[in-house]
């Protein structure tokens, strides 16, 4: 068939598919040897994420034998259509369990407020998803039909005919192309979202001779911001309950997967995508799938280093080598703020 009403297992094909070229002396390799001189490198915030202790930093290149910073702030830079307003909740349950300060954004780029890693009191989060999966979700959401005519227009009802059409869902800014003289905002995004957003650019950088660098600055600033984070949470793994125990083990506090309160048009653009079910071609998920190329890329480099447990082969249980929560870390602010 060349339509699908599903995406997970036309992305899962396209995934295997050879879009991705191979410059990689353009851009940097996180390599997943376990040898002393890369150990460093796969210490990755997905896999590994850490509370400051400055030995498992994967971009600090000296041991340091200072006692790790005392804990008192969350900051989370929160990636939209991956699972988001779920993390929100939680980490609102979190700041009041251990009545930790708690800063949340969205929409601006990743560093517009506050530079990852900036503050020594605070645990720097944010999270990420399979980026193909992540665009068609959001234009599920926010692309197929205006959001204002489903919630606030009684008399207007979704359908194929005032549905926007997929096929243009192809640009770095959703329909269009991201200004080039403004900092990126992930209002709307279909192409190369964690490139632009982590590193705050929405446009690829051009030489002398005006000619574009096919992203390589961009996905190594992005990169470079990603792996200064404390903790990356993975969308794709939010249904292995192991992967739930362990991020309810890391902060000491269970609800990590709990219903949440629905976002904004949430529930308004879900039964129109029910009533009207999204069919794609599948030409045109290979086609965002190459346009995808460098966060395809990014994805991959930051989601390699999962590890099944000892014996275990190909589709065995997972290894999540998360740390246990240290309580004595925190420090209880007596006025905490919860801002965003």
């Amino acid at each position: 068939s060349s339509t699908t009403s599903t995406t997970t297992s036309t992305r899962q094909y396209a995934s295997n598919s050879n879009f991705h070229t191979s410059e990689k002396t353009k851009t940097k390799v996180i390599s997943s040897s376990s040898s002393s001189s890369s150990s460093s490198r796969t210490r990755l915030p997905t896999c590994n994420p850490h509370w400051k202790d400055p030995t498992t930093n994967p971009t600090s290149t000296t041991t340091s034998h200072h006692l790790p910073p005392s804990i008192q702030r969350i900051y989370f830079y929160h990636v939209r259509k991956a699972g988001g307003t779920m993390i929100r909740n939680y980490l609102h349950t979190v700041s009041s369990h251990h009545k930790l300060h708690l800063r949340m954004e969205e929409y601006n780029h990743a560093s517009s407020v506050e530079e990852v890693g900036s503050r020594d009191d605070t645990l720097y989060i944010t999270n990420i998803r399979d980026p193909v999966e992540r665009s068609i979700s959001h234009f599920k959401y926010l692309g197929r039909w205006d959001c204002d005519q489903l919630t606030k227009n009684e008399s207007y009802v979704a359908s194929e005919e005032n549905a926007r059409s997929f096929r243009r869902w192809r640009e770095t800014g959703g329909f269009e192309r991201s200004p080039c003289d403004v900092p990126f905002s992930m209002v709307d995004c279909a192409v190369n979202c964690y490139v632009q957003t982590f590193s705050g650019r929405g446009c690829p950088v051009e030489d002398g001779d005006g000619n574009a660098n096919n992203w390589y600055d961009e996905y190594n600033a992005a990169l470079d911001r990603l792996l200064r984070y404390d903790m990356i949470l993975v969308y794709d793994k939010f249904k292995d309950p192991n992967y739930v125990r362990a991020v309810e083990r890391f902060f000491g506090v269970e609800g990590f997967n709990n219903k949440t309160i629905d976002m904004y048009c949430g529930w308004e653009s879900r039964m129109a995508n029910e009533r009207v079910p999204l069919k794609v071609k599948f030409q045109h998920v290979l086609e965002l799938t190459h346009l995808n190329e460098m966060d395809n890329r990014l994805y991959r480099d930051l989601t390699s280093c999962w590890t099944t447990k000892e014996g275990g082969g190909k589709g065995e249980e997972v290894e999540y080598l998360f740390p246990k929560v240290d309580v004595s870390r925190f420090v209880a602010q007596r006025n905490r703020t919860v801002i965003g």
